[in-house]
């Protein structure tokens, strides 16, 4: 008898053996509604649940200046009883009336600063912040939107006492909650804070994100009707190409997703509200086959919506960076 080492292929075999249970497979309308319905309970139970009550926000501004055009204040405001979350708020110096709303979602980084470009010098911004793109937050500002840019927990100011994105996920756990979870409701409570501000229309609220931040922005997007266009760069395919073929940061994993739906069915509670993604074809994190398989999949929820033109996809020759070649134009599109 042949003996098997390999623990990959353990893994391997228990996902081939793996059919989700919310899997997307609705023949009509009234299908589709059961599925989306029993796929976002069961996914904020997976979650850790969410709080059942909001605490008031009580926003204050702790810092402004401007940069080149563009008025930047740094705000703090309670996402949840004895948890608050600093950000960044930009608007443009001009504005006037309402300007749409961009909930600006980091990556693993240095948190909010890289969203909205800001830097030591020269040097730092080559650094940390031109090689990803990754102030597509400050540019956003620059076309005119009101962007919110909030710290994910365990990075920029909310990486107190050291506890990293591993220190925090597995203590989580202990208590029946995720990274992604938290995170979430973060981001949640940051739109919440954004529809507040009397010169953001809160009808025309945008959400864009870079690597976790694709992440962040997709399960938010998915989670929370209030965003009616996505923008989700470096994190799109199966869950067996980007969590069991290749090991990444415990902050991605949802404990027993799997056994209910694949990401392309999570990505697709998002439809028929426009959705775009950004995939780099050097991206060292995902496999292009995968990713192919998994946009087919997520196309289908799309076209059974009637609603083929509201989804695209931007490969470009890059690896994991945001990309703004299709996405900044997508969003004039459907916010402005």
């Amino acid at each position: 008898m042949e003996r098997n080492y390999s623990v990959l292929e353990y893994l391997r075999r228990l996902e081939n053996q793996n059919k989700p249970l919310y899997r997307f497979k609705a023949q009509s309308l009234e299908e589709w509604r059961e599925w989306r319905s029993k796929l976002k309970n069961k996914l904020i139970e997976l979650l850790g649940g969410f709080p059942e009550e909001k605490v008031p926000l009580n926003p204050e501004v702790t810092e402004s200046f401007e940069k080149d055009g563009i008025i930047v204040e740094k705000v703090v405001y309670d996402t949840e009883e004895n948890f608050s979350v600093p950000a960044y708020l930009l608007k443009p110096a001009g504005l006037k009336g309402k300007a749409p709303g961009i909930l600006a979602l980091h990556g693993h980084g240095r948190g909010k600063v890289d969203v909205v470009g800001i830097s030591s010098s020269e040097v730092e911004y080559q650094k940390y912040i031109a090689p990803l793109n990754y102030d597509y937050g400050f540019k956003l500002a620059r076309k005119g939107y009101v962007v919110l840019a909030p710290d994910g927990r365990c990075f920029g100011e909310l990486s107190k006492d050291g506890v990293t994105c591993t220190w925090g996920f597995t203590s989580s756990l202990l208590l029946g909650k995720t990274m992604v979870g938290q995170r979430v409701w973060d981001a949640i409570r940051s739109i919440d804070f954004l529809q507040s501000l009397p010169f953001v229309d809160k009808e025309k609220i945008g959400c864009v994100g870079l690597s976790w931040g694709g992440t962040w922005t997709a399960y938010t997007s998915a989670l929370d009707e209030r965003i009616k266009v996505a923008v989700i760069s470096g994190y799109f395919s199966t869950f067996r190409d980007m969590l069991i073929e290749r090991g990444e940061c415990p902050c991605q994993y949802i404990p027993g997703i799997l056994k209910y739906a694949d990401f392309p069915d999570i990505v697709g509670l998002i439809a028929p509200r426009p959705l775009l993604i950004e995939y780099g074809k050097r991206d060292p994190l995902y496999t292009p086959s995968y990713v192919i398989k998994a946009y087919e999949k997520l196309k289908k929820i799309y076209d059974f919506l009637s609603a083929g033109d509201k989804l695209d996809i931007d490969i470009f020759d890059g690896g994991h960076m945001f990309s703004g070649r299709k996405s900044i134009a997508w969003l004039e599109k459907w916010l402005k």
